[in-house]
């Protein structure tokens, strides 16, 4: 967005701002650059010709009763000399995903009724609103470019009258939905918060990740993103960056996923029934589909897996479970290392008041490459830390991990308490093992190897050969 700015406001070249971008400090990943001339290249190429005018001010409806109410869209803003037709313009990293009706309806709304707008700063702040004419908007369109391929799809494009139906068809119950959504919750999108600091939901979990503690700006992370770490530092960032990725997950990765979608649309059921033999696809016939197809032979391996799941269903059990949630998402503030961490349990459940976080992992191996669970999956580790600490609140005496493992062959359960004192130091002993050098890193250099031929953000990385070349 940055070199699009400097392009169209200020008439600097593309091979200016990269080179200026090169020189600062901290320096900008080579990777983030390498993607950031793809993508510039990919939407002027596709724009090339258009009438309409780059808008710097942003497009803001306020309203102010007993609260300030703010709309606006942050995608980039075009409009007519005369102002007449108002255009936005969403850009994707990766490959065009479509805008929700909700979103859209917001957006097309802010475009016939917003007055121009300087982004706030502190961000906590209203937007400062500045003088303009008064509004002549007739037409409104907003677009969707993926600047991996550069296509292009149209997701709005009438009148003001057609905008101002849409959002009060969809754009308005959707911001009574957001508004009335109820309680707070945690996840990713912590990380930017203008509330992040004084929110009650965030647990501050200081040492979470068996950190010293240390001045240093903000940062977030997930066990995945440690995990890619360990491999590449370069493969961590660039996919932090959410670039866009090639041959991401490999058949048994997908079978991997297509077993978990499966168990998690079963336990997402009103009532949490025990799964049971009925509740599987049909024998003789490929299941999968979508993103996770994979080939018959594969099909009929996982068909086998979740047969062996109705064995280790955590709600076959006669327990007193008040409360599910499937593929939760959480996030803690680890205040000594400054970091927040995001994860992602495959399920959290509560039982009997107590918090037990569970993971599902599927394999066709015999054995595993460690001898400890917490370190061939150090999202256990996290989990173990987080009861301990009493991140999630509840009953700690009967808060605990299980994973669930299932192979062609059968399944096996296993449960840690975290509050066994070697189980706990083990679980620090992991993630500070996997997060020391990741906090520590500034620069995220690349560590060619064999595994570069299936890093799924190679095309980014300088140091990337292909093997046939």
């Amino acid at each position: 967005m940055e070199i699009l700015d400097r392009i169209e406001f200020n008439s600097v070249s593309l091979e200016s701002v990269l080179e200026d971008l090169r020189g600062r400090s901290p320096v900008i990943h080579d990777g983030h650059l390498r993607y950031a001339e793809h993508a510039v290249r990919m939407y002027r190429e596709r724009f090339a010709g258009e009438e309409l005018m780059p808008v710097r001010p942003y497009w803001v409806v306020q309203h102010e009763e007993d609260k300030l109410w703010e709309l606006y869209a942050w995608w980039r803003r075009y409009e007519s000399d005369d102002g007449s037709v108002r255009e936005y313009r969403r850009l994707r990293h990766g490959k065009i995903k479509g805008s929700s009706p909700g979103e859209l309806g917001i957006a097309a709304y802010v475009a016939v009724h917003g007055r121009p707008a300087a982004w706030p700063d502190p961000w906590s702040d209203r937007f400062p609103m500045l003088r303009s004419a008064q509004q002549r908007v007739r037409r409104v369109r907003i677009v969707e470019i993926g600047l991996a391929d550069g296509r292009v799809s149209i997701e709005f494009d009438g009148s003001l009258e057609d905008a101002e139906n849409y959002y009060r068809q969809h754009g308005h119950p959707h911001v009574a939905k957001v508004v009335s959504a109820g309680g707070l919750s945690t996840g990713a999108s912590c990380f930017e918060c203008k509330q992040m600091t004084g929110c009650p939901a965030l647990p501050r979990v200081p040492g979470i990740l068996g950190l010293p503690s240390r001045p240093a700006p903000l940062r977030k992370v997930s066990v995945s993103d440690l995990r890619y770490y360990k491999d590449c530092p370069a493969q961590a960032h660039l996919r932090a960056l959410h670039l866009p990725k090639e041959s991401e997950y490999s058949d048994s990765a997908k079978l991997g996923q297509a077993v978990h979608q499966w168990i998690e649309s079963l336990h997402r059921r009103k009532g949490h029934p025990p799964c049971i033999a009925g509740d599987m696809p049909p024998s003789e016939q490929n299941w999968t589909e979508g993103r996770w197809h994979v080939p018959d032979e594969l099909a009929e391996i996982g068909l086998r897996m979740l047969h062996h799941h109705v064995d280790a269903c955590p709600f076959l059990a006669e327990s007193l479970i008040e409360y599910v949630d499937t593929e939760a998402r959480r996030a803690f503030h680890d205040t000594a290392a400054q970091v927040v961490v995001v994860a992602k349990p495959d399920l959290l459940y509560l039982d009997d008041g107590s918090w037990v976080w569970r993971e599902l992992k599927t394999t066709q191996k015999e054995s595993w490459f460690h001898d400890d669970l917490l370190e061939e999956f150090p999202q256990l580790a996290l989990g173990v830390v987080a009861l301990a600490r009493g991140a999630l609140g509840g009953d700690p005496s009967g808060s605990r991990v299980e994973v669930e493992v299932l192979r062609p062959e059968g399944s096996d359960l296993h449960t840690i308490d975290p509050f066994e004192p070697d189980r706990l130091e083990k679980a620090l002993t992991v993630l500070r093992h996997y997060a020391a050098p990741w906090r520590e890193d500034e620069t995220f250099e690349a560590r060619p190897s064999r595994k570069c031929q299936w890093c799924p953000v190679s095309k980014w990385c300088a140091s990337y050969t292909p093997q046939d070349s």
